[in-house]
């Protein structure tokens, strides 16, 4: 048995390039964990936050109630535009032991990054649903490589959200047996009582959003807090890394899967530029042109 683990960062509304808060991407990220793995890799979580982030907590506190602790990507990656170097040595050391966590439990991972055209409509409903197929593709593909059995579970947000969602995947496996190795509809859970889910969150909120804003984003860094120059170190120093633990298959002689970026130019190299691989020199990129 194996649970794919999934979490959003972004919201998933426009991107108005005249409000310095606003998001211009928006990211869902899946983990793809061997249920034997759970319990080694929640103690793991555990340890790493008590270790970097003690004073989240107390010295009463037994250790799984640390489980329920929260230390949210997103405030991670505020850490690093303070531009305080004991800030970023800090978070840099934590993500460092994060990638090692999926090195060492065998974690793949895909994940779809939409990127937001300035001050035109974007619909996160429709592509959150949209993207929870794709990743449910990823994963249907490795289970059935494994021959094993498999559960979805993401992060819950309102029922009005997460039904349409389920029902979505429900009705593609009732009508075209889409999904055969799922073992049941996507469940909804809460970060506080999944390790799977908090790990799902820091790769998606501490890692592929300000890799994905720095890469495609930057010409703005001077007008948009999330593509601030700091956030460069993030994409320099894991950009390779997190490259290695994509799950990709072939279908119809392409290669899928992997963490797809899209709404920009299309071409096949297009997610190249995240992982750092095409920077060549220091100039601003500019913002995805329209299509």
């Amino acid at each position: 048995m194996r649970l794919c683990y999934i979490d959003e960062s972004g919201d998933p509304g426009p991107f108005n390039p005249e409000d310095r808060n606003s998001q211009p991407v928006f990211v869902l990220a899946a983990l793809f964990v061997q249920h034997s793995q759970v319990p080694a890799l929640t103690q793991a979580i555990v340890n790493l936050k008590k270790r970097f982030f003690p004073s989240y907590g107390n010295k009463e506190m037994h250790w799984h109630d640390w489980l329920k602790v929260e230390v949210k990507g997103a405030n991670l990656r505020r850490a690093v535009r303070e531009r305080n170097r004991d800030s970023l040595r800090h978070f840099i050391g934590f993500l460092d032991h994060v990638l090692a966590l999926f090195e060492r439990h065998h974690i793949q991972l895909v994940a779809r990054i939409y990127l937001k055209h300035p001050g035109e409509a974007f619909n996160g409903v429709t592509i959150y649903s949209a993207a929870v197929q794709h990743l449910a593709t990823a994963f249907e593909v490795s289970l059935s490589q494994e021959e094993e059995e498999g559960v979805i579970i993401l992060d819950s947000r309102t029922k009005n959200k997460n039904v349409p969602v389920a029902h979505s995947v429900f009705t593609m496996n009732t009508s075209g047996r889409k999904f055969p190795h799922l073992a049941e509809v996507p469940l909804f859970g809460h970060s506080d009582n999944h390790a799977g889910l908090q790990l799902a969150d820091w790769i998606a909120s501490a890692l592929l959003f300000p890799m994905a804003t720095r890469a495609y984003y930057s010409s703005l860094e001077e007008t948009c807090v999330h593509a601030d120059a700091s956030l460069e170190a993030i994409r320099t120093r894991f950009g390779q890394r997190l490259k290695k633990l994509q799950f990709r298959y072939e279908r119809a002689g392409k290669r899928l899967g992997g963490i797809a970026v899209l709404g920009g130019e299309a071409h096949h190299t297009y997610s190249v530029q995240l992982f750092g691989d095409a920077v060549k020199k220091k100039s601003a990129s500019k913002p995805p042109e329209k299509r």
